[in-house]
């Protein structure tokens, strides 16, 4: 039985999980074996927390949250809302999980793309033959002062980890990955000696961050943004970090 296959497939309540768990006492890890009697396959590293609403307990898997009663007898899907203030806790609550450590990126293996002072920084995933990549390049050059970590992320054509090579290969990436980006200007290939590692390494993070699109970024504060957002958007996210 797939859980990923059953949880992502729910939009209200997913399932019923029988009458084994009718007498199970309330608390979190008599919920962790409710659900683990019916999904075989999940994961131990689930966080599962009571929330302060409904008496409802939280079930995190990283990049999705889902909810079930005290005694783990229906699981569901969906944005919880609080009616007092208007605020989505389902989507604040995934923002705050897909949070990283700025100082546990490495930086090492993506390289500087510098607007202005530089003042401000922000790490990026991107691929060389992404559009929308192009397009949040654009936003990030339009608010300027800022420094732009580009970690290439080549999995969208299969000219994308060629490209990626040759870029990380130029003798100033940052030069001719914006040079590609704006004008389709083609770097220099990339010499055989050339060590792009780097690439493999960023595609084996990408995975532990679950990065699934690109452009996936991280500002410093280690707040995710998916995809190419728009300048005032980015700018109200932007307003916070320091």
């Amino acid at each position: 039985m797939n859980l990923k296959r059953i949880l992502l497939g729910a939009a209200t309540v997913l399932a019923l999980l029988g009458a084994a768990s009718a007498h199970a006492d309330s608390g979190t890890e008599q919920v962790r074996r409710a659900l683990s009697r019916l999904l075989p396959d999940f994961p131990a590293s689930a966080t599962i927390v009571k929330t302060p609403y409904a008496g409802l307990y939280e079930v995190d898997l990283g990049d999705h949250v889902f909810y079930t009663d005290s005694k783990g007898s229906f699981l569901f899907a969906g944005n919880i809302l609080d009616t007092r203030t208007g605020v989505n806790v389902t989507k604040q609550r995934i923002e705050q999980l897909q949070k990283v450590d700025w100082n546990k990126l490495p930086l090492k293996d993506s390289f500087k793309v510098v607007y202005g002072n530089g003042a401000r920084q922000v790490a990026v995933f991107e691929d060389p033959y992404c559009p929308y990549c192009r397009a949040f390049d654009q936003t990030l050059s339009r608010i300027g002062d800022m420094t732009v970590h580009v970690f290439l992320f080549p999995v969208i054509s299969k000219d994308s980890p060629a490209k990626a090579r040759d870029i990380w290969c130029a003798p100033d990436r940052g030069k001719a990955w914006v040079a590609w980006m704006t004008d389709h200007k083609e770097p220099p290939k990339a010499p055989a000696s050339c060590n792009s590692q780097a690439l493999q390494a960023n595609l084996q993070l990408g995975q532990s961050l679950g990065i699934e699109s690109t452009p996936t970024s991280f500002l410093h504060d280690g707040t995710r943004i998916t995809g190419a957002v728009e300048y005032a958007d980015l700018v109200q996210r932007l307003k916070p970090v320091k």
